[in-house]
C-alpha cells in the first residue's frame, strides 16, 4: 500500500519537471558596406528541447532586407543563411546598430519573439564614446514599471543622442524614443514605462537600447543589453525551481528504502 502511494505521488509530480523549453541563440556577422548593398550571415540555434515553429528572421535597422523564413527549427540543429542588405536612404559613414528580430511559435501555436544585437559599418568604422547600461526589471501581470537606462559620455565634447528602447513584441513601452543632450563626462538616467503585452509568466526577455549620434560627419552607435523577467501576479507564491526535483529525489529514496526493507522481511 505504501509503495502504491509513493508511486502515485511520483506520477503526479513528474510533469512539473518535464516542461519543454525553446531557447534561441542568434549570431550575425556582417561585412563593411562600401557600396549601397552588402551581405549579412545569420546563424540560429535552438538549444532547448522543443521545436520552434513558424520561425522568421527580420531586421530592425536603417537598412532594408527581406525576411528569412526558417520554418521549423529542431532542437540542436543549427540554421544558417545569407541575406542581402541595402540602404533605405542616404546616410553618413560610420557604425550603425543592426537588431535581429526572430518571430516563432511553440507547439500550441503561441507566438514569441526575441531581439539580438549586432552592428554594421557603412564605409568608415567608428568607435562610440557613449556607454549604456540597462537595469534588470521584473514584471507581473499587466503592471507597468520604470525601466532605468544609464547613459555615460566618456568623450571630452557634448553630443546630441538619439536613444531608442527596442523590445520583443510581447512587451510594450510608452515613449520609447528620446533625443537628449549630454555634456562631456556626464552621466544621465532615463526612465521608461514598460509593461507586458502578451508575455508569459516564467519567461525572460532580452531587451536592447540603441544610442546614436553624429560627430564631424561620421555616425556613431552603441547598443546596451538588459533582461526583463516575467513572474506570476503578486499574491501567488512562486516555488523554487529546484523544489519538485528535491521532492522526487526524497520520494525515490523513501521508495528504495521500503523496497529493501520488504525484501529483508
Amino acid at each position: 500500500m505504501k509503495r502504491l502511494f509513493l508511486l502515485s505521488i511520483l506520477l503526479l509530480i513528474l510533469p512539473l519537471v518535464s516542461a519543454t523549453v525553446i531557447s534561441l541563440t542568434t549570431t550575425v556577422s556582417t561585412d563593411t558596406m562600401t557600396e549601397n548593398t552588402t551581405k549579412i550571415h545569420v546563424e540560429l540555434l535552438n538549444s532547448g528541447d522543443e521545436s520552434a515553429n513558424n520561425v522568421q528572421i527580420s531586421l530592425i535597422s536603417d537598412f532594408e532586407s527581406n525576411p528569412i523564413f526558417v520554418g521549423t527549427l529542431m532542437p540542436n540543429v543549427p540554421f544558417e543563411s545569407d541575406s542581402n542588405v541595402s540602404l533605405k536612404k542616404d546616410i553618413s559613414p560610420g557604425n550603425y546598430p543592426l537588431v535581429v528580430l526572430v518571430d516563432y511559435s511553440d507547439a500550441n501555436g503561441y507566438p514569441f519573439s526575441s531581439v539580438s544585437p549586432s552592428s554594421i559599418v557603412y564605409k568608415t568604422p567608428t568607435v562610440s564614446k557613449i556607454s549604456v547600461a540597462i537595469s534588470e526589471l521584473t514584471l507581473s501581470g499587466k503592471q507597468s514599471k520604470k525601466l532605468t537606462i544609464t547613459v555615460r559620455n566618456l568623450d571630452d565634447v557634448s553630443h546630441e543622442l538619439d536613444v531608442k528602447l527596442i523590445l520583443p513584441r510581447e512587451l510594450k513601452v510608452v515613449d520609447g524614443e528620446r533625443t537628449i543632450l549630454i555634456q562631456p563626462k556626464e552621466e544621465k538616467e532615463l526612465n521608461f514605462d514598460v509593461s507586458s503585452f502578451s508575455a508569459l509568466a516564467g519567461s525572460s526577455y532580452v531587451i536592447l537600447a540603441s544610442i546614436e549620434y553624429e560627430h564631424e560627419g561620421l555616425h556613431y552607435s552603441s547598443l546596451g543589453r538588459g533582461i526583463i523577467k516575467i513572474i506570476e501576479k503578486s499574491g501567488i507564491v512562486e516555488l523554487p525551481s529546484w523544489l519538485p526535483v528535491a521532492v522526487i529525489v526524497a520520494l525515490v529514496a523513501v521508495f528504495i528504502y521500503y523496497q529493501f526493507r520488504g525484501k529483508k522481511k
